[in-house]
């Protein structure tokens, strides 16, 4: 047995030698399609399939609360009511992102951090590689642990560095430990990864073990809050309690919460999910097309490389004959034509592992930045074994039929001199032509998801989100030290900051806002409106919530349709005032002018009421694909905050101000250094990096699909020329014309194409389901799509039967007759 496979081997490889031109196409083919696969999987590999650095990261949940059936993040009372009194948990910790300035050494740098409970890393079993983590109630509240990265890049990856002090905001730490280089905890927000950087540094929570907010004021009592939600929350499943278990305890005490402070928590829920759906689940949807795009590629690989094989096998039909004569049983030529295809493949396999490490860089630099572990996606074992299963599939798929088909035929016919040389009989064109069929529906499937999601982003980039991007530079500035103390020493500093960039040659004007439009935390409040009854806690009304400076809305180029803009007069002594979006207007104040209205924050009657002032044009804070929400706007000089998002306007190119405007702001404090310096097109441009990914792919995926198919609408209609060369000679002699072999050639390669989109129409009506979620602006049956990719097919069919058909109008009846 083991003779007769090195045998196999040793022939199909001399016979692959001798066609050197067929084995180049075939493994380029191969090549082609499993290395787009061993790609494709390497990343879902390495962001959804390899385990988590926690320990039984499986057990491990995130709780949110809920409003109107929507996930929001918890307030800190009500992190401590699901801590203390749910019982399915072992060990519930908050968490609370935030941006700090860290000092000392070498520049000032601007990182992402969280301040957690004391418990955090207990709760995730996580174990430092450098001296210790804090611990649940027992955290020196001037704790920090870093990351690697951290560590690396700003200590040298320094392992004496556990108890040296390092300057955070201005306020000296301990070092205790550092985190592994796997331990990876993305900015989570209630719909999933957030387009923030992931935190560097971890820090305890302050009073009753509550995250701090981003002021990181050691000073912070939010433990009576039940206002404000900023609040993430994972927890550990005790051992024996499921997640339904769970989700039952947590809605018996949301409802038992709601009767204790009806105020606050009447018409709040709360639900848990695990954490691999948490991180994950928003992208396994977009990677599974991805994963069936590639595999569409393959399948049109696969019956490339069946055509030739098939071709090629034809070819032998009377030397296979003549084994079978000579005593050779079917099966062991059955075998001798799949160890070709085998052969075939592991070639194809191993230039294909090569692509897949170039592809694998490619789709690590243009993917969105906020995919969890996507750096980490390498050729490894399991991308190995998963190439190898791929392998022998594909071997099989595209070597079965034609072994099939000459293993069959008929062993007179085969020997008979009549039989023409290289003949293919009808089962062998009707084999290729179904082959052909496929290729072209499959192409046409994988078209029109490309065409779908081509449309469908070009449609988000044209969408005005309410804000002129152009020329508009955008960095953060986070106050620490002396001058995030108090709320006049905030209002004074941003005040002076303004002043100094305005003063720089090519502002033409500058402001800020707590966030930023699209991409930005979203910030959100109830209100109340003055003259209307109070409605139910359930039922009260909510608006984005935007603290904003004076010339912010004229910087940002968005619309004041009516009253004023801020004003510096606009100070906590004056009369609060507020500047409200088209949309609430709309909604509260329909027909009427909304200016010299009073609305409040919330429903405590101690809340001033603001005096709105103004009326600006509305903007899609949540991304162009969102619908613009009603938007409450208060100036920063009523409620400073220790953080803000810069906006400057240039006449040219902003990315030049960027030296002079850190100059300015270092001749003011050198210990504020800016971050996340950008254009404001840029900015824009990373909350459509996820479409714009996914359309890329998959038109790269669909114009591989559509060469493919070319080459093998090409080899069939020249194979069907060479084997009715006599056919056509006889028609000419007998007075057709050239038109008449012209119409005869290409018809065959119409034919197959119409056999194959009617394949393809049938097969795309599965993407309606599948690209549902993916599309703006466009329908999964959007007619103008199909249309472009049924006329596309077409005229490839036709030209890719134009070279062959020219050749046919070429035959001299004499020769080919001779």
């Amino acid at each position: 047995m083991f003779s007769d496979l090195t045998q196999d081997l040793s022939y199909a490889v001399r016979s692959l030698r001798r066609a050197p031109a067929f084995t180049a196409v075939a493994l380029v083919t191969l090549a082609l399609g499993i290395g787009a696969n061993a790609a494709i999987f390497s990343v879902i590999n390495a962001v959804m399939l390899r385990p988590l650095a926690y320990r039984d990261a499986d057990r491990l949940v995130f709780l949110w609360s809920t409003s109107h059936g929507q996930p929001t993040a918890l307030v800190p009372q009500r992190l401590i009511d699901f801590r203390e009194r749910l019982t399915t948990l072992d060990g519930l910790a908050g968490i609370a992102h935030l941006s700090v300035n860290l000092t000392g050494g070498a520049e000032p740098e601007r990182v992402a951090g969280s301040s957690v409970s004391s418990n955090f890393f207990d709760v995730l079993g996580a174990r430092p590689i450098v001296g210790d983590v804090f611990h649940a109630n027992h955290a020196d509240p001037d704790a920090v642990v870093l990351s690697h990265g951290l560590w690396t890049r700003r200590f040298g990856s320094d392992r004496g560095i556990a108890g040296r002090t390092i300057a955070i905001n201005g306020r000296s730490r301990r070092v205790t430990g550092v985190m592994p280089v796997d331990f990876a905890w993305p900015a989570i927000t209630a719909r999933g990864s957030s387009n923030a950087q992931p935190p560097e540094l971890w820090i305890p929570g302050a009073s009753h073990d509550i995250p701090r907010t981003p002021s990181d004021d050691p000073n912070q009592n939010l433990s009576a809050d039940r206002r404000v939600g900023f609040l993430r929350a994972v927890g550990r499943l005790k051992a024996g309690a499921t997640l339904a278990q769970a989700q039952a305890e947590i809605d018996a005490l949301a409802l038992r919460l709601a009767a204790e402070h009806p105020r606050e928590d009447e018409g709040l829920g709360a639900y848990v999910q695990p954490i691999r759906e948490q991180l994950f689940g928003a992208l396994r949807r977009p990677l599974l097309i991805l994963m069936g795009a590639v595999a569409c590629v393959l399948a049109i690989a696969c019956a490339n490389a069946a055509g030739l094989l098939l071709g090629r096998a034809t070819a032998r039909r009377r030397e296979i004959a003549v084994r079978l004569a000579l005593g050779a049983n079917r099966r062991r030529i059955v075998r001798q034509l799949l160890t070709e295809s085998m052969v075939l493949a592991l070639g194809g396999a191993a230039a294909g592992l090569l692509v897949a490490w170039w592809a694998r860089s490619t789709l690590v630099a243009i993917a969105p930045a906020n995919v969890p572990r996507l750096g980490d996606a390498g050729i490894d074992g399991s991308v190995l074994a998963f190439t190898l299963g791929v392998t022998i599939v594909t071997g099989i798929a595209f070597g079965i039929v034609p072994a099939w088909h000459v293993s069959t035929g008929a062993l007179t016919s085969d020997l008979n001199d009549g039989y023409t040389r290289g003949s293919s009989g009808p089962r062998g064109a009707r084999a290729r032509d179904v082959l052909v069929a496929v290729q072209i529906a499959v192409a046409l499937v994988l078209l029109v998801g490309a065409g779908l999601l081509l449309r469908s982003f070009t449609t988000l980039t044209r969408v005005d989100v309410g804000i002129d991007t152009r020329n508009l530079l955008t960095f953060d500035l986070v106050l620490s030290g002396p001058r995030a103390a108090a709320p006049p020493a905030r209002i004074a500093f941003y005040n002076d900051t303004l002043d100094a960039i305005r003063a720089l040659p090519g502002v033409r004007n500058a402001g800020a806002a707590v966030t930023l439009p699209i991409g930005g935390d979203e910030y959100g409040l109830q209100y109340t409106v003055e003259g209307q009854p109070v409605p139910s806690p359930a039922e009260q009304p909510s608006a984005g919530f935007q603290i904003v400076t004076p010339s912010y809305f004229t910087t940002m180029g968005i619309p004041l349709l009516n009253g004023r803009d801020f004003q510096s007069s606009d100070t906590s002594d004056a009369q609060p005032v507020a500047i409200v979006s088209e949309s609430l207007a709309r909604r509260e104040w329909p027909g009427e002018n909304p200016i010299g209205k009073r609305v409040r924050v919330g429903r405590d009657e101690s809340n001033p009421w603001m005096t709105i002032v103004g009326l600006v044009g509305d903007v899609r804070h949540q991304g162009p694909a969102a619908a613009p929400r009603p938007e409450l706007y208060q100036p920063f000089t009523q409620n400073p905050f220790s953080w803000m998002a810069f906006v400057v306007r240039a006449p040219g190119d902003p990315r030049s101000l960027v030296p002079p405007i850190r100059a300015a702001i270092a001749r003011l404090d050198a210990t504020q250094p800016i971050s996340r310096a950008s254009t404001m097109e840029e900015h824009v441009e990373r909350s459509l990096a996820r479409p714009h990914f996914m359309s890329t792919l998959i038109g790269a995926f669909g114009s591989l699909a559509l060469l493919l198919a070319i080459v093998g609408i090409y080899g069939v209609i020249a194979y069907s020329v060479a084997q009715r060369t006599r056919e056509i000679a006889i028609r000419s002699a007998l007075g057709a014309r050239r038109s008449d072999v012209l119409r005869l050639v290409l018809f065959k390669a119409l034919w197959l194409s119409a056999v194959g989109i009617v394949a393809g129409l049938a097969a795309s009506a599965a993407l309606t389901g599948v690209l549902a979620g993916q599309l703006f602006g466009v329908t999964p049956t959007d007619p103008v799509t199909y249309a472009v990719v049924v006329a596309l097919l077409i005229a490839v069919a036709l030209a890719a039967g134009a070279i062959p058909a020219a050749r046919a109008m070429r035959i001299e009846a004499a020769i080919a007759l001779k």
